[in-house]
């Protein structure tokens, strides 16, 4: 080989690494980066590829109504935008401020209208961590009604303070109006008598969280037409799975959380896939981590299903799919789930060994330690096919860098404390659907699940929320509807025992 020609072959080198390496980082972007639990998880999905989108003609008639909202999600913060408006396929610009610098960015369309059901222009944007002041460009959509009305969406303000991690967090669950199949005496009147969007002005006002957790199960309207505040959209059988529901069950009623803070959204078993009951659907298209279109739906061990890892700067939550689990009885022992379970929970702890020093939350919309009912000599849990799942994993035990567990699916808020190296189970499905009846916690202390006895047990049959205040140590209080605190404050201690202290 010559030493001419062996100068070209170096050259053409430089420039295919030159052209290759901003193609691979592009790639890396739209891939989730694989984590230490790579072996134990498969590979997520790639994610859709920016399309350009067409922009609203100059004088069109202002039509349809679109919502705004921020998740955090394995990729970082997105905001999300569903419209109604027409033309569809219209995604609009929203300016924000980088490293000094304002600037316009068009959303990327991810799906368009799918008959009755979804009639809706689906969007995202990516926004970089730091980034603040997010205002929607109202020359950019066709939209009448933009939600929220100041055309601003909530980013993190901890990055922009220059703090570590959120220093106040809400979580809500089980929040929508129960309009039931079965047992109609026991609908609520969801004029009078459903509390949810008072509890989401007043968490906004009050407790005025930079994050918001929402344990799963936004839509109870099994009969929309049978409710009392029935609207066009939301008011005829077979569209309970349809975007006016999703929008009177919750959009509409958590404006004011959804204008506040970031969301981290669970699945809950209302998310199901199973037709004609589920609105796995719905799910997918509007709330899960990746959106889907075409009506997918998927279910637990299915690839976008997989125990996933959100961060909050040194805060990190693992977000699990329990949607699916025990669907026949949740107080019962199922045997043949175990092993299904178990590789969860070993993909779990394998995502918390990511960053072994600092804090993560468990979400999983149904609990892990929960007391239904209890007294002086027995305790009706739920859900044992999962203890017994996590005492079968690798570590026989939740990863200790696990601080607490957040759940909802039992309608009451209730946190058990073991003061051992488990971590708290915190259960708030007390949002807003009719509630349970709380058990006696003086006859839950000193039982035992799982070889280890209660510690403490807190429960309240009260609409409400919780709040988690960083102060050095994780503060936890419930509040009522009006925001009032109900009940003691509990200081989690630091370090491998995690215990619980109460005033």
């Amino acid at each position: 080989m010559s030493r001419r020609f062996a100068l070209v072959l170096v050259v053409i080198g430089l420039l295919a690494g030159a052209i290759t390496a901003p193609m691979l980082l592009d790639r890396a972007r739209e891939t989730p980066a694989t984590s230490e639990a790579a072996n134990a998880r498969p590979a997520m999905w790639p994610h859709p590829k920016p399309t350009p989108t067409p922009t609203p003609s100059p004088g069109a008639p202002k039509n349809g109504e679109a919502w705004g909202w921020t998740q955090l999600t394995p990729r970082g913060t997105v905001i999300r935008w569903a419209t109604t408006e027409l033309p569809a396929g219209v995604c609009p610009t929203v300016n924000y401020t980088y490293q000094g610098m304002r600037t316009g960015h068009q959303m990327v369309f991810v799906s368009g209208p799918f008959g009755t059901q979804f009639p809706t222009t689906v969007c995202r944007l990516p926004v970089p961590d730091g980034a603040t002041n997010a205002v929607v460009q109202s020359t950019t959509t066709n939209a009448r009604i933009i939600n929220p009305a100041n055309l601003q969406l909530p980013l993190a303000r901890w990055q922009a303070a220059g703090r570590p991690r959120p220093n106040s967090i809400v979580a809500i669950g089980d929040a929508g109006c129960e309009v039931r199949f079965t047992n109609p005496a026991l609908d609520q009147n969801c004029s009078h008598d459903w509390p949810f969007q008072p509890l989401s002005i007043n968490a906004a006002a009050l407790s005025r969280p930079e994050l918001v957790i929402e344990a799963g199960d936004y839509v109870y309207r099994e009969q929309p037409q049978a409710a009392n505040d029935a609207t066009p959209g939301c008011d005829m059988q077979g569209q309970a799975a349809d975007w006016d529901c999703l929008v009177k069950d919750f959009f509409r009623p958590a404006a004011a959380l959804l204008g506040q803070a970031p969301f981290i959204f669970a699945r809950g078993n209302h998310e199901v896939c199973t037709p004609g009951i589920g609105r796995g659907a719905e799910w997918f298209r509007y709330l899960h981590t990746v959106l889907f279109s075409n009506n997918q739906c998927f279910t637990y061990p299915d690839t976008p299903t997989q125990p996933v890892q959100i961060n909050a700067g040194t805060l990190h939550f693992v977000l699990m799919d329990t949607s699916s689990a025990t669907p026949g009885n949740d107080f019962v022992l199922d045997p043949q789930e175990v092993p299904l379970w178990r590789r969860a929970f070993d993909q779990v702890n394998a995502l918390a060994a990511n960053n072994p020093t600092q804090d993560y939350f468990l979400i999983s919309h149904k609990p892990l330690w929960m007391v239904q009912a209890a007294s002086s000599t027995t305790v009706t849990w739920t859900n044992p096919t999962l203890e017994k799942s996590i005492s079968q994993t690798a570590l026989t035990a939740l990863a200790p860098n696990i601080r607490l567990v957040i759940s909802g699916h039992e309608h009451l808020y209730q946190l058990l404390g073991f003061n051992s190296s488990r971590p708290p189970q915190l259960t708030v499905g007390s949002s807003g659907s009719e509630l349970n009846t709380a058990p006696d916690d003086s006859k839950v202390l000193g039982k035992v699940v799982d070889n280890q006895p209660v510690r403490k047990s807190i429960s309240q049959d009260v609409h409400g929320y919780l709040l988690l205040r960083d102060q050095g140590q994780w503060h936890l209080t419930f509040h009522d509807t009006s925001g009032s605190k109900l009940g003691p404050e509990c200081t989690l201690s630091n370090g491998a025992t995690k215990r619980l202290t109460c005033v």
